[in-house]
């Protein structure tokens, strides 16, 4: 089992002695080590690049902080350096999954589009704080590839030298709307988002609909005990209009009632409004029945731009579900 000098958030299959799996963007893990030097290691036996001819721009990609100091970058390898030349005493690092390829499988195995962390390199891994441990307010996103962060980086390719034009550099959960609002409201965070799906509506990948999924990490591996304060839902951007779309919203609205009991769950009208009245609608039948703890936010006029919201769009959008929740529902 994994050192409790680690501390896992997101939806990382655990079960694995010293292998941590996900495949999840947004999913990260926090240490404090002492040191001068700190380096990350990941098996990369379920990956493969996009074609044999080159495995640069084909796997997964992460981005990681020390202490307080600039984010960085790079494809998981198996090996890769975090820091060196670190003054003495202790350091802090939190690695996140940061971009996947969606088209990838990702749901059934092999999990192709996953990550599978295998430990930290460093002196010595200490003792966790105490507030990574017992965090005042945990939340979930609940979504597809907007939630993601899925073209966050639109246009970004080539910026950085080497850097090819793939789907795991195009996507950032950690600079999309929830990892944001998140980070803004001192949240620990779970972030759910897979590209083209929709409550019944497979998507890339292989990732079934929401109402599907939700109780899986991945496709044999269970949902764990996990309980978030709060709970982002964002779907709805994916599927057609339907007569059928408020009941299938109210089952999901039921079913995340069942696994978290006594969270507040929010059910945003998505970004572009697809399905607005039907979520208004399927909220207002759960607080008639006695939810309370149910709430539907207006995103109208939140955003104009593409469907996939560039860095600058999801920073807008972050602030505006913070103060959303700030003065709706936190």
């Amino acid at each position: 089992m994994w050192s409790r000098e680690l501390c896992f958030f997101g939806r990382w299959d655990l079960r694995g002695k010293e292998r941590a799996i996900t495949v999840n963007s947004g999913s990260y893990v926090k240490a404090r080590f002492s040191g001068t030097s700190l380096r990350a290691s990941f098996d990369l036996s379920l990956n493969k690049p996009h074609c044999e001819c080159t495995k640069e721009g084909s796997y997964p990609t992460i981005a990681w902080q020390i202490d307080s100091g600039a984010w960085q970058e790079a494809e998981i390898s198996a090996s890769v350096k975090l820091a060196q030349g670190l003054g003495k005493g202790s350091h802090t690092v939190m690695l996140i999954v940061r971009g996947l390829d969606e088209h990838q499988s990702r749901w059934m195995p092999p999990l192709v589009a996953s990550v599978t962390f295998t430990g930290f390199e460093a002196q010595k891994l200490e003792r966790a704080l105490p507030a990574w441990r017992r965090p005042k307010l945990t939340m979930e996103f609940l979504g597809d590839s907007i939630t993601e962060g899925v073209i966050v980086n639109e246009g970004r390719a080539g910026v950085l030298p080497g850097i090819p034009f793939t789907w795991p550099w195009l996507a950032d959960a950690r600079q999309s709307y929830a990892a944001q609002a998140a980070l803004a409201l001192g949240a620990e965070w779970r972030q759910v988002g897979f590209g083209a799906t929709g409550l019944k509506l497979v998507g890339s990948g292989g990732a079934p609909g929401a109402l599907a999924a939700f109780d899986f990490f991945y496709a044999g591996c269970p949902r764990d005990k996990w309980q978030p304060n709060v709970v982002v839902i964002n779907q709805g951007t994916n599927e057609p209009p339907s007569p059928e779309y408020q009941g299938l919203y109210g089952q999901y609205l039921a079913q995340l009632r069942r696994a978290y009991p006594k969270a507040k769950l929010v059910a945003l009208r998505p970004f572009g409004g697809a399905h607005g009245e039907d979520i208004k609608a399927a909220v207002s039948a759960c607080n008639a029945a006695g939810d309370s703890r149910v709430y539907y936010i207006d995103s109208t006029g939140w955003y104009t731009g593409p469907l996939h919201p560039n860095i600058e769009g999801s920073a807008t959008l972050a602030e505006k579900l913070v103060h959303a929740l700030k003065t709706q529902v936190l």
